[in-house]
This record gives structure tokens, C-alpha cells and sequence, in this order.
């Protein structure tokens, strides 16, 4: 009874064995993988506003909720951190390493084996060829395999040679199955160990908690401080050009000053910051930069609501009383602003005499320093710090420069794969009454419908 229940078990785990080296396996995990990755990229990832959400939500006739509530559920709108999917790269990973595995002796024993002199091939072999040929055959045939590594008998008037070349190309398969294993392993501890979150900061400020699709938030080991924000528009168009986030990283007191641009993220102790998206903050502790003074004795100066200032040189101050961050004019002519975007930004300026008896306000614009003229007195509205936020996504892969080596090991194996071949040549050279007759024949790993091909260049170069 124990014989029969250890064989039962054998033949179970056999059959399971099997199943998971099988190539039908192998081609359903494979298009489900690229099946799964395809839905990934139609469907923007952990956001609710994405056009694939809307396009999805007229097709069904269900509303924009219900479609991504639905998406979520089904682990679409965060694919590749989804269950199914990381079951679909495991399932992957053990039917490549089964398949390996099961015929990773024989490759062994390929690979451990010398080729060895064989007198009867030479009447078995489909692929050969019999010649005769002058006296220096010999030395002819040994100039031909120079380049191959060789081993030889001799019988009586008889030489027998073997010679091979590219032994270690039939590694190459295994190798490039090792790369996809690696790749796999890293891409899952990517997924498990790793995130992306977004880390809003308001210009001036710190914060150093990112937040996630679903609300949860994460600690960073160190701070981000958005110490400028800058934007440019294409002229006439509410469409950004160029954004650009000056951040300070504050680790341990120890300050590190970068600049991210969209496209151009930093790279920070194996976490990953890009430009994403920005938006204006209304609030009243807002700091303008302004160049003011007499003509040619221009300072700057930080101004705040509320607060006056005194243009250096003289007597008078001014105070800011508003701020519009796209000041531009109705078809009536007036002033109002736009947007909250920082398309057109200015101030409103209110100049006072020595006595403190207001002059007047005036609209101080940005881009237009000409506008901050009061007689021989110069106001310019330079820069406004604290107006703006830069949202930056952050992401954290502690495997991703395993998946680097896992390419550069995917990379080698694919080159070994299929711009090598392991070549084998068995040659016998007999001298007879005179004569001298040689006969050979060959075998390769790749290729062998060109066999013949090698067999007629060894002739001719004996010939």
C-alpha cells in the first residue's frame, strides 16, 4: 500500500509537472500577459478622468462612476499591481522554469561533452561527402579547421579528425529563459515592495507625504521643498509649453537642489520624481518679488498683502491690494481675470506720498515692466512666490536595476541564440595504393538544411 499510494503521488506530481511545461501553457500565459498589458495602456491608469473612462461610459450608456468603480473592481484601473495579473506573471515564471528545467541535463551533458571521434559515421550519416584529393589533403583539411577545436585518431594509413566549434551556443535558449526568470522576479518584487503616489507641494513650502489612487498615504525618508515654479504658455492658447519645478530635498538637514521638467525627472537615493501636473492656490500669504526704486537705484524687495513698502530712495510707499493671475481685457475693455492660470499675472499697486495720502492704484503686469512707471519712480512686478503648486509623481522600485541586468542577461542570450551555432565535423583521410581519399561529413545545432553547403566548401578547399 505504501508502494502504490508514493506511486500515485509520483504520477500526480508528473502530470502537474507536465501541465506546467507545456508550450500550450506557455502561448495562453504569453497573450494573456500581452492581452492584459494591451488594457493597461488603453485604460490610463489610476484616473478617473481618463478619456477611455468617458469613451467606456457612452459606449454602455453607464455613468462615469459606475464605469470606474466597475474597472476597479476588476482590477483594471490598477492593472499591474491587480491580483490577476501578478498570478498570470507568476504562472509565467514557474512554466518557464519547469520548461527549463526539464531539459536542462541533456543541455548539460551537451555542453560538458567534447566532440569525440566516431569511425561509423561516416555510413550512417545522411549529410556526407567522399572525394579523393592530392597528397597534401591532409595539411588542406587542418587549414580548413583551424578555427575549430579538434581531436584525432590514427589507424594504420587512416587519420580520423572531429572537430567543433560554438559548443556554448546551445546555452543560449536557457540563458535567454534566465533573463525573462530575472526580469519576472524583479518586476514582482517591483510591484509588492514598490509604489507611485503623487506629493503636491505648494511653492515655498515642504511636504514629504506621498498619497495614492485610493486615498492611503506614505511617508517619504526625506522632504521636497518647491522652492520656484515656472510656466509657459503657447502664445494665445491656455496650453502649456514648458513647466518647470526648482524643488529643494531635504534629507537629514542635508539639502539637495534639483530642477524637474516634464520628461526630465530626478533620480534620488532609488526614488523616481516627475513633473505631472500644477495648478494656482489661492490664499492671502502670497510673496512678490518687485524691482523698485528712482531710475537707474532699482532694489528688489519681498511684498505682501497688507504690508507697505518703501521704494528705496525716496519717500513714497506703495502696498499690494490684488492679485490676478490672467489679467486681460473684455469686449467692453475692462479688467477681469480670465483663469487661475498664471497665463498673465499682475498686481494691483497703491502708491502713497510721504504723508501716507494715497496717489492712486495702478495695475502692475508681469510681463510688461513699462507698466510699473509712476513719474521717476519704478514698481516691476518680477515674480509672485506661494501662488502656485507643482504635483509631482513619485514612484519607488527597489528591483529596477535588477530588471536592468535581467535585459543585459535577456540581451546576451537572444545573441548567443541566434548568431551562434554549435558546428561539428567528423573527417576520415585514408591513403591507399597511391590515393589519397577523404570523406566527411557534418552536423549542425541550427541550420542544417546548409550542411551540404559546409561539406562542399570543405571539399573545395581540400581539392
Amino acid at each position: 500500500m505504501p508502494f502504490v499510494a508514493f506511486y500515485n503521488l509520483r504520477c500526480t506530481l508528473k502530470r502537474i509537472l507536465d501541465f506546467f511545461a507545456s508550450v500550450k501553457l506557455a502561448m495562453f500565459l504569453f497573450i494573456m500577459i500581452a492581452l492584459g498589458s494591451s488594457i493597461g495602456t488603453f485604460v490610463q491608469q489610476n484616473d478617473s478622468g481618463s478619456k477611455a473612462v468617458f469613451w467606456l461610459s457612452d459606449k454602455l450608456g453607464m455613468t462615469h462612476e459606475q464605469v470606474y468603480n466597475f474597472l476597479v473592481k476588476a482590477g483594471i484601473a490598477d492593472l499591474y499591481s491587480s491580483w490577476w495579473f501578478i498570478t498570470l506573471l507568476v504562472l509565467f515564471g514557474l512554466n518557464l522554469t519547469v520548461c527549463t528545467f526539464y531539459r536542462l541535463s541533456h543541455v548539460y551533458r551537451q555542453l560538458k561533452t567534447p566532440v569525440t571521434v566516431n569511425r561509423n559515421i561516416f555510413d550512417n550519416s545522411s549529410n556526407s561527402v567522399t572525394f579523393e584529393a592530392d597528397d597534401d589533403a591532409e595539411a588542406k583539411v587542418r587549414s580548413f579547421l583551424k578555427n575549430y577545436s579538434t581531436v584525432e585518431e590514427t589507424d594504420g594509413k587512416t587519420l580520423y579528425l572531429a572537430a567543433e566549434k560554438g559548443r556554448f551556443s546551445r546555452s543560449g535558449v536557457y540563458i535567454t529563459h534566465l533573463g525573462i526568470m530575472v526580469i519576472l522576479i524583479a518586476a514582482l518584487a517591483g510591484i509588492i515592495f514598490g509604489f507611485k503616489g503623487n506629493l503636491g507641494v505648494i511653492e515655498g513650502q515642504s511636504d514629504d507625504v506621498v498619497v495614492f489612487a485610493d486615498g492611503k498615504t506614505k511617508p517619504l525618508p526625506f522632504a521636497v521643498r518647491l522652492d520656484n515654479f515656472d510656466v509657459k504658455y503657447y502664445k494665445d492658447s491656455v496650453k502649456a509649453e514648458l513647466y518647470r519645478s526648482d524643488i529643494t530635498i531635504i534629507d537629514n538637514k542635508k539639502e539637495t537642489q534639483a530642477q524637474i521638467l516634464v520628461n526630465s525627472p530626478v533620480s534620488y537615493k532609488g526614488y523616481r520624481l516627475f513633473q505631472t501636473n500644477f495648478g494656482f492656490y489661492a490664499n492671502k500669504d502670497l510673496s512678490f518679488i518687485m524691482n523698485t526704486g528712482k531710475k537707474g537705484q532699482v532694489k528688489q524687495i519681498a511684498a505682501s498683502f497688507g504690508k507697505k513698502f518703501t521704494v528705496p530712495g525716496t519717500e513714497i510707499s506703495a502696498e499690494v491690494v490684488d492679485f490676478a493671475p490672467s489679467l486681460g481685457q473684455d469686449e467692453k475693455g475692462r479688467l477681469v481675470n480670465f483663469n487661475t492660470l498664471m497665463m498673465n499675472p499682475a498686481v494691483l499697486i497703491e502708491v502713497f506720498d510721504e504723508n501716507e495720502v494715497s496717489l492712486g492704484t495702478k495695475w502692475v503686469f508681469n510681463a510688461y515692466p513699462e507698466s510699473g512707471l509712476f513719474n521717476d519712480v519704478s514698481i516691476q512686478f518680477e515674480d509672485v512666490r506661494g501662488a502656485q503648486y507643482s504635483v509631482l509623481s513619485v514612484t519607488y522600485d527597489p528591483a529596477e536595476y535588477i530588471v536592468y541586468v535581467g535585459f543585459f542577461i535577456l540581451g546576451l542570450g537572444v545573441v548567443i541564440a541566434f548568431y551562434f551555432r554549435h558546428e561539428r565535423i567528423w573527417v576520415r583521410i585514408t591513403e591507399t595504393e597511391g590515393k589519397t581519399e577523404v570523406s566527411a561529413c557534418a552536423d549542425r545545432s541550427k541550420f542544417k538544411s546548409s550542411v551540404p553547403e559546409l561539406l562542399e566548401k570543405l571539399k573545395n578547399s581540400t581539392l
